[in-house]
């Protein structure tokens, strides 16, 4: 069972140090960048989406359901952006110290959901954060229908 989860989460190291290599940044730098920064912009650009696609629709056929579908998605995005902004203070710069606080946050989940440090890593930026993001795409896609 370590396996399946030590050959993804080792992959993925490997990405990120060659990606980081690209951009002449160290890993703490691009784990940072691209696990938190990037990796939650794309997330609450994709929460933006269900809202843009509700709004064009409200704007073309004016109905009471949908201006409801509106606000209820306005309320959904100003939730993601909350927590964006959220996670910006929480793992500010430098570099360094959001890249240790994200690790001692995701070892203490580690420890909480009694798992290890690479599965909890996997399970929020890999599995999560797709599913969120292909959820949102749907919702996009549902709305239009």
């Amino acid at each position: 069972m370590r396996q399946l989860i030590f050959a993804p989460f080792t992959f993925c190291q490997y990405f990120l140090l060659a990606l980081g290599r690209c951009f002449k940044l160290s890993y703490v730098q691009i784990s940072v960048i691209f696990n938190l920064y990037l990796q939650g912009g794309v997330l609450l650009l994709s929460a933006l989406l269900p809202l843009v696609v509700s709004g064009w629709s409200f704007a073309h056929n004016l109905s009471w359901a949908k201006g409801v579908l509106l606000v209820l998605f306005a309320l959904y995005f100003c939730i993601y952006l909350a927590a964006f902004i959220w996670m910006l203070r929480h793992y500010h710069l430098p570099m360094e110290y959001a890249f240790d606080l994200c690790v001692n946050d995701l070892q203490h989940l580690a420890h909480k959901w009694n798992m290890s440090y690479q599965a909890v890593n996997l399970i929020i930026f890999i599995c999560c954060w797709l599913i969120l993001v292909a959820f949102h795409i749907f919702l996009a896609f549902a709305i239009n229908i």
